[in-house]
């Protein structure tokens, strides 16, 4: 497949993703300026919350259905389709069930009472529509329609935000529940559209139960691996909000934001391009060409938007948030080294997912669960709040090591040694543009070395696209 297409997909997904993270970020901005620091403490620990609950009853339907279609025949897949939202239907009730049992006892373990029982009750009813929304983007995505998933996610976001704002200025935290509530019931209802329109071939068509056993068997895994990634976040802000208070777990949410979803577009665009492509790979070398092609793309991609995280720091958490944040700047630094060893490791991680066992999945990524729980609870008990930035570091390093290597013992996977210049190159070039952005306390000098860099990853980008054509014209 042509870098340029993997780029361009990428691309599409990620602007589409840039659009829905500027929308969170206004809503964090507002509650930042009206609640303080313990707002975002709250939105943090209602996400977590939701996202927990999400991930349990969800069954990892949003990726098991997105391999189950994209990999089955073209006349089998209207069955397959059938299939995913019979089970998206039925495991968006079980949320709903377990979100209202579990709201309660979750606000008196958070908070120590019931203070904040009535917001969590809210979120709850955002849990069904969290996981029918998978179902329906998996239909979208294994039918390659990313140019409609796209348009849908930038119209349920803008719309979740202006539908939330005024609940947030005119309620407090009551309004800070419902605009998490609207953020994934408006983007839920315009998906499901969106599928029955893009994807009608599976809504008249009858589910078969070895489908459905199959995406049990799948989802499990993944169910597991995404409960264990959600459950070890929340553990580590619970220990933040007791042992440095709920101030503090809103500096570690604000650092966590920025580093994560600023360059989550590629993180975005991989599960909704690159997993459906490398799960429909005719063999194994077709898909390591793929995944081996997918990392550079998001290195080219997220490199530049890493620099301006380590240089434009302090200009980004004050201008997303507040001059009240700047606990949050040392954080975040540490934070964003992770999210560029994430770079190398989603895309093997997503590519273990397509063509590997379930069994071996959960034995990779449960590993890198526990320790991502581990060294930011170890660490934060030695140096405060930013031991756990520390730690959410070498969590990231370690797990994406762990991956790398359980992938060429168990595989045959080695990465090529153009891949594996790319990431040494990459992170050498991230490293010097840090140390540009030293040599000035000016809060706009960042500016200079995320341009370089962005410069930098345009020049390669020209460079592996002017030799595809020279390689493709001879």
């Amino acid at each position: 497949m042509p870098f340029a297409r993997i780029l361009r997909s990428s691309a599409l997904m990620g602007g589409a993703q840039v659009v829905v993270l500027a929308a969170g970020f206004v809503r964090a901005k507002a509650i930042a300026m009206i609640l303080g620091a313990s707002g975002v403490g709250l939105i943090g620990i209602f996400n977590a919350f939701s996202g927990n609950v999400s991930s349990f009853a969800g069954w990892g339907l949003g990726t098991s259905g997105v391999r189950l279609i994209a990999g089955a025949p073209e006349d089998n897949k209207p069955a397959k389709v059938a299939a995913v939202r019979r089970m998206g239907w039925m495991l968006s009730l079980i949320g709903l069930g377990l979100g209202v049992l579990a709201f309660w006892p979750t606000a008196r373990l958070t908070f120590g009472s019931s203070q904040y029982a009535t917001e969590m009750a809210i979120v709850a009813f955002a849990i069904p529509c969290v996981i029918a929304s998978s179902a329906w983007s998996a239909m979208l995505q294994a039918a390659g329609k990313i140019a409609s998933l796209a348009k849908v996610q930038v119209s349920g976001a803008l719309t979740g935000l202006l539908l939330g704002l005024p609940a947030i200025y005119l309620w407090g935290t009551i309004g800070i529940s419902i605009s998490i509530f609207l953020a994934a019931a408006i983007p839920a209802f315009v998906l499901w559209r969106a599928a029955r329109s893009e994807s009608p071939a599976g809504m008249d068509a009858s589910a078969e139960s070895g489908d459905l056993r199959q995406l049990v068997s799948l989802g499990g895994a993944l169910m597991v691996v995404a409960w264990l990634g959600q459950l070890s976040a929340y553990v580590v802000r619970l220990a933040i909000v007791r042992f440095d208070g709920l101030e503090a777990a809103g500096y570690y949410q604000a650092a966590f934001a920025i580093s994560g979803s600023l360059p989550g577009f590629v993180f975005a665009a991989m599960g909704a391009d690159f997993f459906p492509r490398v799960a429909a790979a005719k063999d194994e070398v077709e898909a390591r060409s793929i995944t081996e092609k997918q990392i550079l793309a998001g290195l080219l991609l997220g490199v530049p938007l890493i620099v301006a995280l380590l240089t434009l720091g302090t200009l980004s958490i004050r201008l997303l948030y507040a001059d009240t944040f700047d606990a949050a700047i040392p954080l975040l630094a540490w934070m964003a080294w992770g999210v560029f060893a994430r770079l190398v490791a989603w895309p093997l991680g997503f590519w273990m997912m397509a063509r590997r066992s379930p069994r071996a999945f959960i034995v990779v990524e449960g590993a890198a669960c526990l320790i991502s729980l581990a060294l930011p609870l170890l660490l934060m008990n030695r140096m405060g709040l930013v031991g756990a930035a520390i730690g959410f570091f070498w969590a990231a390093i370690l797990s994406a090591v762990l991956l790398v290597c359980l992938l060429c013992r168990g595989s045959g996977m080695t990465p090529g040694a153009g891949t594996a210049k790319a990431i040494f190159f990459a992170a050498l070039g991230v490293y010097a543009c840090q140390w540009l952005g030293t040599l000035s306390n000016h809060l706009y000098f960042g500016l200079l070395p995320t341009t370089l860099a962005a410069a930098g990853c345009f020049w390669c980008y020209r460079r592996i696209i002017s030799k595809e054509n020279e390689s493709r014209a001879v």
